[in-house]
């Protein structure tokens, strides 16, 4: 499935949607998704801008969506965002795809996060080996998975 936008506003309706198939089970959605909407730079802000403003830590007001594809956007504090997001990666969530590719993706943008918190450092690595051993996720999660225990245990 190729998913292509043409602007901010198509790409947070296509995110919207594919999470919210994913909450009834189809997930094939959420990983074309993952694939072709978080597949450059500038969608990887998009989400992790998506992300701070839709769980209330975007301090900036918004009057629309634009804002989420411009890195100098950010109104956001990383850590927290990290924190907030490390409670998502639990098994059994139906964006857990999502989840990981973010927190994965959290972590390439700011790699200086997990040594400035060390609980925060290991309550990832303790949910991220819970995953790992769950083995419910898809090959490219999996991959990320591991790539984030490694750099946890690195840190």
């Amino acid at each position: 499935m190729k998913l292509s936008f043409s602007s901010t506003s198509e790409w947070s309706e296509a995110r919207s949607l594919a999470t919210s198939l994913a909450r009834y089970g189809e997930r094939d959605v959420l990983r074309a998704f993952i694939d072709h909407g978080t597949s450059d730079d500038s969608a990887e802000v998009a989400n992790l801008n998506y992300w701070a403003y839709w769980l209330g830590l975007d301090r900036c007001p918004r009057a629309d969506d634009s804002f989420m594809a411009a890195a100098s956007s950010q109104c956001w504090d990383a850590g927290g965002l990290l924190r907030a997001l490390a409670t998502r990666l639990s098994p059994g969530l139906a964006c857990i795809e999502l989840n990981v590719h973010t927190v994965w993706a959290m972590l390439a943008a700011h790699p200086r996060l997990t040594a400035a918190d060390p609980r925060l450092s290991a309550d990832l690595a303790n949910r991220v080996g819970v995953l790992l051993d769950d083995g419910g996720t898809s090959s490219r999660a999996r991959r990320e998975l591991e790539q984030l225990h490694y750099g946890l245990r690195m840190a």
